[in-house]
């Protein structure tokens, strides 16, 4: 080597030796040096290990903050993201927020993990809370909770810190709420604080969540959890419920849960397999137990007096010739409990009934009770009974009595009808006088009927 290298090399030692001498003149030389680089010009010496001596031996507390903080960001630059984190939380320990909420971050997305997290989340997290906007921090300590790094009291609970959070408006921590609500079972919760994280109404929210726990969309199946998604969807968007309870009921054949979505489509008008489908289904059977599984969750909504349900059991059971005991009691059950369209079978299951059966004696009761409470067809019905016989013997007065009971009600053709018969049988002019009230009645309707046959008296 010549002398003028060994007097440059000597002379570079020297330097770099006067310049950890101290963490001052390391720090000092290592921001001339970072300054020679930015303007353009080759730097003397590495900014790096010179921060670094700084960084590691600083003791006043200011000059660990920023000895620590400058290293910090000049290794991250460098893609150093350990040593950078290192330095952070040094300087977080010497009371530098901005550090703590750095290490926060990295700690929160699995970049950094402190050597002491007990420590740490004490001495340093902690306090960074007194910030009530900072939603990190909670996300960060409620996730130490939940995974036993740290506990005692000081730390509360996770649930606390994901409230907070959220509170703070953090969208993670409602759906993170959301997710233990659910759970737990707490689909309400869980649905307030789905609708926090992406406002997504709870309907659309309850309707989607039956079917990814139903179906096992993102885990297993869940059909309890499943259930009680549905029944809150139930509550609010009857319609829907009752379509994705017959697609559930479709795709699982029935397998899960299917007694409560056949109650809950047929409640809602929405029928899970037509009749004829059912029909023939339950004709392809090879099998009784395979029959009895094809009908038995309709057969379980309608013991849970399910009205729909009872009325396309019916329906199907005439269809296949079933026993007629069985068939009326449903549509009697279907018509009570409010579905209107059972009245038109019971009334064609009366009309068809023979004298003595007294398996039609139910439906008689029913289309009875109807027609007092005002429902015209049940009152027609009985009137056509009492005029022609079958399973009451014919009865003028009677048919009378219930056409009147029509006619009183309003209905148009009623009236016509019980004016005629009045009209030229009654047989006294008190008759005709009433035959001409009710014809009047009907032509005031817009019945032509009526109107001809009072044009022909005239």
């Amino acid at each position: 080597m010549s002398l003028s290298k060994a007097l440059m090399v000597g002379t570079m030692v020297i330097s770099a030796a006067a310049c950890t001498s101290s963490p001052e003149f390391a720090y000092d030389d290592a921001k001339a040096q970072i300054g020679y680089e930015k303007a353009g010009f080759k730097s003397r010496r590495d900014p790096e290990p010179l921060l670094a001596y700084a960084a590691q031996h600083a003791k006043a507390e200011d000059e660990v903050i920023r000895y620590n903080r400058a290293y910090a960001n000049l290794v991250r630059d460098r893609g150093k993201s350990h040593e950078a984190y290192t330095a952070f939380e040094r300087a977080a320990l010497a009371g530098d927020a901005s550090s703590g909420r750095r290490l926060v971050k990295g700690h929160l997305d699995g970049v950094y993990r402190p050597a002491n997290v007990p420590m740490i989340a004490q001495s340093v997290y902690l306090p960074l809370t007194a910030d009530k906007s900072d939603v990190n921090t909670r996300l960060l300590l409620a996730q130490l909770l939940e995974r036993g790094e740290i506990g005692g009291g000081e730390f509360r609970t996770a649930d606390a810190w994901l409230n907070e959070a959220a509170s703070a408006g953090s969208t993670k921590a409602f759906r993170e709420l959301a997710e233990r609500a659910e759970k737990s079972g707490n689909v309400a919760l869980a649905s307030d604080y789905y609708y926090g994280a992406d406002k997504t109404s709870k309907a659309d929210r309850a309707l989607r969540q039956a079917r990814v726990q139903y179906l096992g969309l993102e885990s297993g199946s869940n059909p309890k959890l499943g259930h009680a998604w549905l029944e809150l969807a139930r509550k609010l968007d009857k319609q829907g419920a009752g379509q994705l309870a017959a697609r559930v009921y479709r795709a699982t054949s029935g397998g899960r849960d299917g007694s409560y979505l056949i109650s809950v489509a047929t409640s809602a008008g929405v029928n899970v397999l037509s009749r004829e489908q059912l029909l023939e289904a339950y004709r392809s059977a090879k099998t009784d137990l395979d029959r009895a599984k094809i009908l038995e969750p309709l057969k379980a909504a309608a013991r849970n007096n399910d009205p729909n349900a009872s009325y396309e059991l019916a329906a199907i059971y005439i269809g296949m010739r079933g026993d007629p005991s069985e068939i009326n009691g449903l549509l009697v059950k279907a018509y009570s409990k409010g579905k209107p369209e059972a009245l038109d079978l019971m009334i064609s299951q009366l009309m068809r009934a023979e004298a003595g059966r007294q398996a039609a004696d139910i439906l008689f009761d029913g289309v009875v009770e109807a027609a007092q409470k005002g429902n015209v067809e049940a009152a027609r019905s009985l009137s056509s009974l009492y005029r022609i016989g079958g399973f009451k013997p014919a009865d003028r007065t009677e048919s009378l009595k219930w056409l009147q009971r029509a006619a009183d009600a309003g209905d148009a053709k009623s009236q016509y009808e019980l004016g005629v018969d009045l009209y030229e049988n009654g047989g006294n002019p008190q008759s005709k006088q009433m035959a001409l009230q009710y014809l009047n009645e009907a032509a005031g309707q817009g019945d032509p009927f009526a109107l001809t046959y009072l044009k022909s008296k005239t």
